[in-house]
């Protein structure tokens, strides 16, 4: 089973600028910060970066990383998932699974586990995502119970229904399921529960948040 690193990486992030590259933890940029996780699990040569900015090049190559241009065409949120993500692993052999990673879950570092586990259940699924699982009372947009009942009928948190999230944090396909759909997921997907605490990049504060934890980590670890 052969498997190789996808991040998409782009420079023109539209919420939080340049979010993927400007520093996070000292002069450290999410970026870095995944790179440095990947090295302790994965050969550099095994690694493909997906970036529509040439100048970032020399960042990547740096790492051992391969380069892979992207079309500035295939950054907008607006561009079609499913061709972003063909653009990206159809220009990796074809012949090998690929693990897709996020460098906007920087408090994720638990390859080692994922690819232990992935080994584990590769013969029964076609993919692999890593999830949190919570039960929380849910409402719709009109204020109506979605997992509960209002009233008499009220269940406690610990006897809902279990929700899984999917924290974009890590996924791992099987080749022939991304030709057949080119998603993050298949049909019959592993849920890797993760009980690591994670912050989702997608705004200035959730960066400043993620920003303190991942601070708090290293220091703890030092």
């Amino acid at each position: 089973m052969g498997l190789k690193v996808a991040i998409p990486l782009k420079t023109n992030s539209e919420r939080v600028k340049n979010k993927n590259l400007k520093p996070f933890y000292g002069d450290l940029s999410l970026f870095d910060v995944k790179a440095r996780q990947l090295l302790k699990v994965f050969n550099p040569g095994d690694v493909y970066v997906s970036c529509e900015d040439i100048k970032v090049r020399p960042q990547i190559e740096a790492y051992g990383f391969n380069f892979l241009y992207r079309d500035v065409k295939l950054t907008p949120n607006s561009a079609p998932w499913s061709e972003v993500i063909k653009d990206i692993v159809n220009n990796i052999s074809d012949t090998d699974d690929i693990m897709w990673v996020q460098v906007t879950q920087p408090l994720f570092d638990d390859f080692a586990s994922v690819l232990e586990k992935w080994k584990a259940v590769y013969a029964d699924h076609d993919s692999l995502a890593v999830v949190k699982k919570f039960r929380h009372h849910i409402l719709d947009e009109h204020g109506r119970p979605v997992n509960f009942n209002f009233g008499y009928w009220h269940k406690v948190s610990q006897e809902l229904p279990a929700f899984y999230e999917l924290t974009w944090a890590c996924f791992c396909m099987k080749r022939e399921m991304l030709r057949e759909c080119y998603y993050n997921i298949g049909r019959k997907p592993y849920l890797y529960e993760t009980e690591i605490n994670l912050v989702d990049i997608d705004t200035d504060q959730d960066f400043e948040l993620a920003s303190l934890l991942y601070r708090h980590i290293m220091e703890r670890c030092s």
